[in-house]
């Protein structure tokens, strides 16, 4: 009994840590918004939290790209390691769209649904979204 416990105490201390250091995939105010050309897709980059940073060290701070089509609904999530790393605007392909050397997040088939969504959500909170040094 007193193992079990312990045990879910430990696994909530977890929960609470991720969710409170984990990237929003919702933010009121993304440090960039990109749309597509034919309007279906949007492009968002949204900060993470930095707890702690000197003077100039504010775009160090995590991040993630988020892509969503016209109705809202996630279509992909990349996970930044820092803000920094965007450069310049996306470039909207026929099949994706792309970040140089920072991430490249396929459109969806079919469009977006509200379970993609979902699952999309999960994963970035359980931080099991792709990360920005595997498109290096």
């Amino acid at each position: 009994m007193k193992a079990a416990l312990l045990g879910l105490a430990a696994a909530g201390l977890f929960l609470v840590g991720a969710a409170a250091t984990s990237a929003p995939v919702d933010c009121a105010t993304p440090v960039l918004r990109s749309v597509s050309p034919d309007t279906r897709h949007r492009l968002e980059i949204c900060r993470g939290r930095l707890f702690f940073a000197m003077p100039g060290q504010s775009g160090d701070a995590p991040g993630m790209a988020v892509l969503r089509d016209a109705d809202g609904q996630i279509e992909g999530v990349v996970a930044l390691a820092m803000l920094n790393a965007v450069e310049g605007p996306p470039r909207w392909e026929a099949d994706a769209v792309a970040l140089p050397l920072v991430a490249r997040i396929a459109y969806t088939s079919g469009g977006a649904t509200v379970l993609g969504d979902a699952f999309w959500r999960l994963r970035t909170w359980l931080r099991a979204v792709p990360r920005d040094e595997e498109f290096r």
